[in-house]
């Protein structure tokens, strides 16, 4: 007998690099503000889109978060931490280094 367990996507959250805060709360669909709980953010299939607008923001492939503007690489996923891809410093801690919590950190650091 197998047992496996899985993580429902509401319990992810994305804290802040340099105080360890949390900022964002990842959900199967939302990306909310943990300290407003507004979203912020929607997930359509790859994409990030601003809540207010549906305007796409964010693409992910591989390991790199793509603005999706100019299809520049703005962050990429190491082990559980968001690393700007231009400075090559950690940004946010991803409680479920998924590309979900990876976008919504991206965009709420970077974008």
């Amino acid at each position: 007998m197998t047992l496996s367990v899985n993580f429902a996507q509401s319990q992810c959250y994305v804290y802040n690099y340099s105080n360890y805060k949390r900022e964002l709360k990842v959900d199967d669909e939302y990306a909310v503000s943990y300290s407003t709980y507004k979203r912020l953010y929607k997930f359509e299939g790859d994409y990030l889109l601003d809540y207010s607008s549906y305007k796409r923001l964010l693409k992910f492939e591989n390991q790199y978060v793509i603005r999706y503007s100019d299809y520049k690489r703005i962050a990429r996923v190491e082990g559980s931490y968001l690393v700007d891809y231009t400075t090559n410093k950690r940004i946010a801690k991803l409680d479920c280094p998924n590309r979900r919590s990876a976008m919504a950190a991206a965009a709420y650091f970077l974008y």
